[in-house]
């Protein structure tokens, strides 16, 4: 980890590419005075942002939006499989696939649980 004074003795466009590694766009920072921008990156470099390892599945950010996009899921393979397989089949195989969602959720949220009861 670098100190301010390492990162104060670095242009400023080496210290916009490093915002740009942490995730940010640094043409969108304009008008920043130097000192400052040094100050903000040493923070932001102090306490990552913790990425979550388990997001939920579908790339959803919520759980309605999990709800809404299952539902559609299951729409479209419900109309795509009623072509290949008989109604009772492709129920068997929605139920399947809706098992194996809630069962790697259930294991997913297991794990968050121990990995937070081990950083407490």
């Amino acid at each position: 980890m670098e100190t301010k004074e390492q990162l104060r003795q670095r242009p400023i466009k080496e210290l916009k590419e490093l915002l740009r590694q942490e995730g940010y766009n640094p043409d969108d920072i304009v008008g920043v005075e130097k000192d400052e921008l040094v100050t903000k990156l040493w923070v932001l470099r102090q306490n990552p942002v913790e990425e979550d390892p388990f997001p939920l599945p579908l790339y959803s950010n919520c759980w309605q939006q999990f709800v809404l996009r299952a539902l559609l899921l299951l729409g479209v393979q419900w109309f795509l499989l009623s072509f290949f397989v008989a109604a009772h089949i492709n129920l068997l195989i929605q139920l399947a696939v809706t098992a194996l969602l809630g069962v790697r959720n259930w294991l997913v949220r297991e794990e968050k649980i121990i990995r937070r009861r081990k950083r407490c």
